[in-house]
């Protein structure tokens, strides 16, 4: 699109006739003042359609509503008007029955998303393809992540019934929506298994966890207590005992015991042995994990049931034990004695199995060459179960002839039983069905499931961009099954379902933070007197620390080695110890702020990568940020659309509209072919270059470094005394000391002026730092951009005390009220312990000198 832009005397004429079109088209015409006018034609054309009774959300020739073209307009102050003048943001368009939401997103306006999500636009409308809006920015979630281990980081998530604290957040009440298992944050799960009263999940290095109502002992934990059922473990504990060093590699969890089996193929039971299911003898309960040590074959998968167990063998045999009341075992015949010591399963004797689920009655087994077995329901014999694929045209999905299918994953529960094909296909087949009659679930064609799970009577679904769809089996017995998404939950890789609950694993981008920056702080070797002034201009250090660091920097500096600045160790911390997905928004607009452009670039990727995770989880984040990040992210989501991992192709970086923040901007961008410009950027200003004068981000190799440094120190102290001008007027009594401070005001403006800043940069300064609004002289030529950070920046160092060893206050920075850190969860105490920390205090005084 950038070859289509017009020369600009052919722009100017496209220009006028644009302004011809509008001036000539009636107030009433609003679908066209909304798409080439200005906000005053649109709020003209209000104010009459007002009087006239007209209808806001009526819908033009082509289906569209003045807020449809607004958002793709791309326009926020026009988007604004429209709502506050009763414009419906999930009014759906005529074509596709997409609300705002779903063009803005499609598109790639994330400002005008966040005023939408603002008006209480909804997240989870549905278009006529059944595709909520978080859909068009969702990619596959293997792509998006990357295959590199250090960039994945995975999430736990409950859903259901916390009546034995199986949901491992420590509330014992229904759960309605998906929630983080916050005690297991910073832990990446592999495995997980669910069951009637506990959970159990397995941690990438092979250690297990469990939780829930232990009685019986099929949480693993040796206390009395929790074995006998006096108490119950409310969130994830790891299992030490019994296990040793080993690593867990398979996982499965039943009524009432557990099953894993470690990476030297080893097997290990603990829980109720009532019916044999622990595979051994002489106890009756085991309270932590015991080997099996009959099996003498190297095992690869588990799986268990109320009353019985089976495993597959690394050669592809399987064996099981415990109840065969049902015939479920698959021995050939149905007892009511138990069976403590693992068989194996004759009939399949020869063939190479590689999967194995089991239900309370029955099990199936799956086959390397994607054929399936079942017994039990007093079917004593393995028996096959036939997969045909319905040939009627479905969804989206391409018919494919002459191919045999090919299951990939099965799944048992009481009342349905599951097979997945390699096509993303899902066939099922009622348990107890002696004809096994096998059908398609309909309801998910097209949606490329990657994993499935069977619990009593619910059945879930993982698709490959990471949405969970459900059905309840116990309602559906003898009807087709319709599966319903999951809402509130994104990027799930895996799921398992209990009796009453279910687990999600769900993976994210989240790599570490860049090594550049980590490992490379600063290629020129500082001087100790650079050190010593650092030391000096900054008040929050007493004088020991001051030493401290001092005899630090002597050391390195005779060792020859380099030295990371304060700033960023303070930024490298943060990164590693609180930016996670769910807040990344948040913390980008506090580097933002504050200036930290490493860590602001950390949080970008990671917001542009888990995009489709942040709308879903933390949408309130969105509809809170600044206009003018989210303006910038839109730039850098188009940038990038051209690398690997992006699902978003565009033909160019700049082939959509950039967005417009304020009317003011109208002038300046009303091309009828403007596209939203990546690469173009204007001539610095001499305010600008002024203004560049006093940041404390330096550029690299710069030959003034001494000089920025010096009037970054000058600023500091000025800052000092403006603050303490402002706590004498407030009535406050200073001591000597600060009325002497007071007094070299006039010799520090002067210094500055000899250093080449120029006056009025200076009076914004002093504006800026002491009207508590952020108003300052408006008779001085101030930015946009930095009235707007002084307002973020002013209320947060007011308190600042100079010299007097006052405590910094912990004001919030915009982005981090109450309001917006979830609540009932560590992220909430984390922030706060962040705010209180020195780290936080140093980047604020560091952006003060801004």
């Amino acid at each position: 699109m950038e070859g289509l832009v017009p020369p600009q005397g052919q722009k100017q004429n496209h220009q006028s006739a644009a302004r011809k079109i509008v001036s000539s088209a009636s107030l009433t015409d609003l679908w066209l003042l909304v798409r080439e006018g200005s906000l005053a034609d649109v709020d003209s054309a209000l104010v009459q359609m007002k009087k006239n009774g007209g209808n806001i959300n009526s819908r033009n020739s082509f289906g569209l509503t003045p807020l449809h073209i607004a958002t793709w307009r791309n326009h926020v102050p026009i988007v604004r008007r429209l709502l506050a003048a009763g414009a419906d943001p999930d009014a759906r368009d005529g074509e596709s029955g997409w609300s705002s939401l779903h063009r803005a997103l499609h598109f790639g306006h994330l400002a005008v998303a966040s005023i939408l999500l603002q008006s209480g636009a909804s997240i989870t409308l549905e278009d006529s393809r059944s595709r909520i809006p978080v859909d068009l920015v969702s990619g596959p979630v293997f792509q998006v992540v990357g295959s590199e281990r250090d960039s994945v980081a995975t999430e736990l998530f409950s859903w259901g019934s916390g009546v034995n604290y199986q949901l491992g957040t420590g509330n014992a009440h229904i759960q309605k929506l998906p929630c983080k298992v916050d005690s297991l944050h910073g832990t990446s799960i592999k495995l997980v298994s669910a069951a009637k009263f506990h959970s159990v999940a397995v941690s990438a290095r092979g250690e297990v966890y469990t939780w829930g109502f232990g009685r019986g002992g099929r949480l693993g934990h040796p206390e009395f207590d929790i074995h006998s059922g006096q108490a119950a473990v409310i969130t994830p504990r790891q299992v030490t005992m019994g296990l040793g060093s080993r690593r867990v590699k398979a996982i499965a969890a039943a009524k009432h015991h557990t099953v894993v089996a470690t990476e030297g193929g080893e097997v290990f039971t603990w829980g109720s042995n009532r019916e044999g299911q622990l595979g051994y003898t002489s106890v009756d309960t085991q309270p932590i994990p015991r080997r099996v040590s009959s099996l003498k074959s190297k095992i690869v998968v588990v799986a268990a049931a109320n009353k019985h167990t089976a495993v597959i063998s690394e050669s592809g045999e399987v064996f099981t034990w415990g109840c065969n009341k049902k015939g479920q075992l698959g021995y050939g015949t149905s007892n009511s004695a138990s069976n403590y010591t693992p068989r194996v399963v004759e009939y399949l004797k020869g063939k190479v199995l590689k999967g194995v689920a089991a239900a309370k009655y029955h099990t199936i087994v799956l086959g390397a060459d994607g054929e399936i077995f079942t017994w039990g329901h007093r079917l004593v014999t393995p028996r096959r179960v036939v997969i045909v694929k319905n040939l009627k045209k479905n969804g989206s999905t391409p018919l494919k002839f002459h191919q045999r299918l090919h299951v990939v994953s099965i799944a048992a529960g009481m009342v349905h039983s599951m097979a997945l094909t390699e096509d993303g296909v899902i066939f099922y087949w009622v348990s107890s069905d002696p004809d096994l009659r096998c059908q398609q679930v309909y309801s998910l064609c097209g949606r490329a499931v990657s994993s499935i799970s069977a619990g009593k009577y619910w059945i879930a679904a993982v698709t490959a961009t990471g949405d969970v769809y459900m059905w309840d089996g116990k309602k559906d017995k003898d009807k087709t099954p319709v599966a319903t998404r999951l809402h509130g939950v994104k990027r799930a890789t895996s799921v398992s379902v209990g009796e009453t609950h279910l687990l999600i694993v769900g993976s994210l981008y989240h790599p570490a933070y860049p090594p550049s920056v980590a490992k490379n702080p600063q290629k020129a070797k500082p001087k100790v007197g650079d050190e010593l002034e650092e030391l000096d201009e900054d008040f929050m250090f007493n004088d020991m620390e001051s030493d401290g660091v001092l005899s630090t920097v002597q050391k390195d500096d005779a060792g020859n080695r380099t030295i990371p600045s304060l700033k960023s160790l303070c930024e490298k911390v943060a990164a590693e110890c609180l930016v996670e997905p769910r807040n990344a928004v948040q913390m980008l607009e506090i580097a933002d702020s504050l200036g930290a452009d490493d860590l602001k670039k950390h949080c970008e990727d990671i917001v542009i990568r888990n995009l489709d995770y942040i709308f879903t989880v933390s949408a309130h984040a969105i509809a809170s940020a600044s206009p003018d990040v989210l303006a910038n992210l839109e730039k850098l989501l188009d940038l990038r659309s051209s690398e690997p991992w992006s699902y978003r192709r565009l033909p160019t970086p700049t082939a959509t509209f950039p967005a417009i923040i304020d009317s003011e901007e109208e002038d300046s961008k009303s091309d009828l072919l403007r596209t939203r410009d990546n690469h173009s950027k204007k001539p610095a200003s001499r305010e600008e270059r002024d203004q560049r004068l006093d940041c404390f981000l330096q550029p690299k190799d710069d030959p003034n470094q001494g000089t920025f440094k010096l009037v970054r120190a000058l600023w500091k102290k000025l800052q000092q005394i403006e603050m303490l001008e402002a706590k004498q007027s407030n009535g406050h009594l200073l001591d000597n000391q600060q009325i002497a401070k007071l007094q070299t005001k006039s010799a520090l403006e002067i210094s500055l002026v000899e250093l080449g800043v120029p006056f009025e940069t200076m009076q914004a300064k002093a504006s800026s730092s002491v009207l508590p609004d952020g108003k300052g002289n408006r008779k001085v030529e101030v930015s946009r951009k930095q009235r707007r950070k002084s307002k973020q920046v002013v209320a947060q160092v007011e308190a600042v005390s100079v010299n007097c060893g006052t405590d910094l206050e912990a004001n919030p920075v915009k982005g981090l009220s109450d309001a917006e850190i979830p609540q009932g969860s560590e992220h909430k105490v984390r922030f706060q312990n962040f705010q209180n920390s020195f780290i936080y205090q140093y980047l604020k005084v560091c952006a003060v000198s801004r």
